[in-house]
């Protein structure tokens, strides 16, 4: 059970946020056509969902290598060049990867003390989500290196592979 919650954190929480976005998103258009009152915190819930949404599906598309690659040129070069530019790509987005944490973890910190203009939550709410969801590419990232496999289950419906 928990090494499943473990393996799927990036689904299970990005599916959470889109359950959050709808429903803040849901309930804005309800208020707003029934009420006299729009409720004004729905966009700012369903921003910072929608936010959390895109960086954990990022990670998890990561495991499952459903990230665009493009291989016009790679597939030209000689079998050694191919695997200096695939370690070199490798080295590229490990670097990219961690830059960004850094640069996350940097506004996160930055925006403790710098609230959001309707719930005044802390905006390191939506930066800690980059420098979470970076970190956790990283990792997942290196597992792919490393051999891991994620499998896609073809049966379900959402499979668009």
């Amino acid at each position: 059970m928990l090494s499943r919650l473990v393996d799927q954190f990036e689904e299970i929480v990005a599916s959470l946020a889109l359950v959050v976005v709808i429903a803040a998103v849901s309930w804005g258009v309800i208020t707003r056509y029934i009420t006299a009152q729009p409720a004004a915190w729905a966009s700012e819930v369903a921003t910072l969902g929608f936010a959390w949404v895109v960086f954990f599906g990022a990670s998890a598309c990561i495991k499952y290598h459903l990230h665009p690659n493009i291989d016009l040129l790679p597939v030209r070069l000689p079998a050694p060049a191919q695997r200096v530019l695939r370690w070199f790509n490798h080295a590229l987005l490990l670097a990219f990867f961690g830059f960004m944490v850094w640069f996350g973890t940097r506004f996160a910190i930055d925006a403790v003390d710098s609230p959001t203009a309707v719930l005044r939550l802390p905006l390191a709410w939506l930066y800690g989500a980059v420098a979470l969801c970076f970190a956790l590419m990283a990792i997942r990232y290196l597992q792919v290196l490393r051999g891991r496999t994620w499998t896609l289950d073809a049966a379900r419906e959402t499979y668009v592979g």
